[in-house]
């Protein structure tokens, strides 16, 4: 039962004051063997347990035991509770001298079980009186304790085998699951430990015959289904998939004004969604402010990257290319620019040492290095490359852009053999703007180092592409894809049309984007003036929050750590939900560097904030509905309809459908309580009480005849 995990350090240290002897355990289970005397629930004598009275026996306490709530047969730890005594040793026979109450705990904190551990076990009892805990445990009764009986219910329920019988005991009702509770009164405490086994075989067995007979008394209960009831009297049966579809539009209100209109006007000229041509503009502008600005970061007075991570998922066909492309063309014109007057400086020095002798022109190139290529928009690089160029120095800041993600997916960086140092370096930029390569000595050339470097990832993808990704347990465990904001956009084909007036459009001329082009080109100009106040750091500032900005920053941090816990929202997603500050702060930086703020305010803090929630959505709805096959509430009909079908009834008991229905409602009581609702909703099914039983009761279309 007990899980033997050896510490470095002793668990627990006994010492003897008689001999001095001292005893370590390092691991619950020695523990147990040598101070707990588990059938009586009680400290073994000589057990000078308690740390903080080392000079105190703490024999006779009572010790209940706290269990895995995963794992109900995994011992864990003890709450050990009573009164410990201090003995006068020098004399014969030892005497009392002084005693303290004492309250602690040896090693870590669970639920509350006992004797789950018996592979053979008939049943199992749930209490939240702990007076029965400790008289069935003593009676060798595998039992959990909890100080909400239904919650007791759900623990037993999630933590035991299916093959074993559930049951609750108590003096009061419980408001759920009443069927499968035995109520007790004052005459059960008197009861002896060889008659309680005997007592809860028969209590099992009534309730088994009950549950049955409750079946068997009703007309339309077993054999011929309920021939009065009618279609008519249930309403229509309602698409299941239509209470699933989670509208999460796209924050566009969020962007700078600019940007704004920008995102828009793309998304007309293209006809492509809103939502895609959002993360190319933000593309645009990371490219652009990660050159000149950091992020604030809590515990860096320099700051972090503001450099993002974008993913969108597009269907073939839905504008990718276009929708970026225009995004980009003030880089792009930038870029060709650029890299025109690098070809005639690349022309220029291929002529000075032509025609010259060769020790002439090695002198040459040794005092004249040639011109490095300008270029920093890739669509298909690897992780090695990217970095030979940051070493080199021939880069500083970078963007991957593709509208064909899966070429980085599978590319050579993600195959199997190398994709763990590839996450890990793209980590390492993304977080610190770090890269390093390492080579073989026997290639040194290209192993260094490389310091503040910024790399904006703006990755699209056709879903049968991304879907393999977006569901690798590797990159999501990595770190590497909670780093990406995600979108997935509604597809836009089938309503594409276009007539005269869309015909005569030319985004070329569209004032909105001609703004957000001249507006971008400035930023890309050397020329643009840093104010004295900001402080460099290797050429880039950090644009600080003012103090509404970091008030939000605080609530939006504490919100989502929050939304981490137990039986939360994100309690699955803790990677990408503990990203959700950090992702807002650089978004927030990239807009107010776009807009010339020399401070992030409380607006555009609250705009970032909104954009990463819309990211957090996608990847929730990824994770909830994208991977699986069919949803929760059609496994849950099936399995019910089928059930019903094989035993010739219209209904079956609501503890059994708890007790066996498909994981993960059979674990997860709000889960199970969400779906049957929806079920209800849609006319599937319906919940009826007959004396103290429940039942789900299937539409009539459901049975067979």
């Amino acid at each position: 039962m007990n899980a033997k995990i050896t510490l470095n350090a002793p668990l627990v240290v006994s010492t003897d004051p008689v001999t001095g002897n001292i005893t370590e355990f390092h691991s619950i289970e020695d523990f147990t063997t040598g101070c707990i005397d588990e059938r009586n629930l009680k400290v073994k004598p000589e057990s000078y347990i308690y740390s903080e009275l080392p000079n105190y026996n703490c024999e006779e306490c009572t010790v209940l035991p706290y269990v895995n709530p995963e794992q109900l047969s995994e011992i864990v730890g003890y709450a050990v509770k009573g009164i410990a005594k201090k003995y006068d040793t020098d004399q014969t026979p030892h005497k009392e001298i002084d005693s303290k109450e004492v309250s602690f705990l040896i090693g870590k904190a669970g639920v509350f079980a006992s004797n789950t551990n018996n592979k053979y076990m008939p049943y199992v009892l749930g209490t939240d009186n702990i007076n029965l805990f400790v008289k069935l445990a003593k009676a060798g009764e595998s039992v959990v304790l909890h100080n909400d009986i239904d919650e007791a219910y759900q623990i037993i329920n999630n933590g035991m085998p299916e093959t074993i019988f559930r049951m609750m005991v108590g003096f009061n009702l419980s408001e759920q699951n009443q069927d499968l509770f035995v109520q007790v009164n004052d005459s059960f405490k008197t009861l002896p430990p060889n008659q309680i086994k005997q007592f809860f075989l028969d209590k099992k067995q009534q309730i088994e015959k009950s549950i049955e007979s409750d079946l068997l008394i009703q007309p339309h209960a077993e054999g011929e289904p309920n021939q009065d009831a009618t279609p008519q009297d249930w309403g229509e049966l309602l698409p299941l998939s239509q209470s699933e579809t989670v509208l999460n539009p796209y924050p566009i209100h969020a962007l700078p004004p600019l940007a704004q209109e920008a995102v828009r006007a793309i998304s007309e000229h293209v006809q492509s969604p809103i939502a895609m041509t959002a993360q190319c503009v933000i593309g645009a502008m990371s490219h652009i402010a990660q050159a000149q600005v950091n992020a604030p970061h809590p515990f860096n007075a320099h700051g972090e990257p503001c450099s993002l991570f974008l993913l969108t998922e597009g269907q073939s066909g839905s504008r990718k290319s276009t929708s970026r492309n225009l995004a980009d063309q003030a880089i792009i014109k930038h870029e060709r620019k650029q890299y025109e007057a690098y070809r005639q400086e690349l022309e220029q020095w291929k002529s000075g040492q032509a025609g010259l002798p060769k020790k002439d022109r090695e002198a040459y190139c040794a005092e004249n290095p040639p011109p490095n290529d300008p270029s920093t928009l890739y669509s298909d690089i690897t992780l090695e490359s990217i970095a030979g160029l940051f070493i080199d120095g021939v880069l500083s800041n970078a963007s991957i852009a593709s509208d064909e993600a899966g070429q980085f997916f599978g590319g050579h960086s993600m195959k199997a053999d190398t994709r763990n140092q590839a996450l890990g370096g793209y980590a390492k930029l993304f977080d610190d703007g770090f890269v390093e390569r390492t080579r073989s000595k026997s290639n040194l050339n290209g192993s260094g180092r490389a310091y503040d470097v910024r790399l904006t990832f703006n990755l699209q993808g056709q879903h049968e592409v991304l879907a393999e990704a977006l569901k690798d347990p590797v990159l999501r465990g990595q770190g590497f894809l909670p780093r990406f904001i995600l979108t997935i956009p509604e597809n836009l084909a089938g309503t594409r049309l276009q007539d005269a007036i869309y015909r005569n459009k030319n985004a070329s001329t569209d004032h909105r984007l001609i703004a957000y082009w001249t507006r971008c080109e400035y930023l890309l100009d050397d020329c643009p003036q840093v104010k004295a106040e900001h402080e460099l750091h290797n050429g880039r500032y950090v644009l600080p929050m003012n103090d509404e900005a970091r008030e939000i920053d605080a609530a939006f941090y504490n919100m989502f750590e929050e939304l981490q816990g137990k039986g939360k929202r994100y309690e699955y997603l803790q990677a990408f939900a503990s990203r959700a500050s950090q992702l807002a702060r650089r978004l927030a930086t990239v807009f107010a560097y776009f807009e010339g703020l020399q401070w992030i305010d409380a607006k555009t803090l609250k705009g970032a904030c909104e954009v990463v929630k819309h990211s957090l959505n996608e990847w929730a709805m990824y994770a909830e509905i994208e991977v699986k096959a069919e949803s929760d509430a059609e496994k849950l009909i099936k399995w019910i309809a089928k059930k019903c079908n094989d035993q010739k009834t219209d209904r079956i008991a609501y503890s059994n459908v708890q007790t066996s229905c498909p994981r993960p409602m059979q674990k997860n009581k709000n889960l199970l309580e969400m779906v049957i609702q929806q079920l209800e909703d849609s006319h599937y099914i319906k919940i009826e009480s007959i004396g103290r039983t429940r039942y789900v009761v299937i539409h009539p279309f459901l049975v067979e005849s």
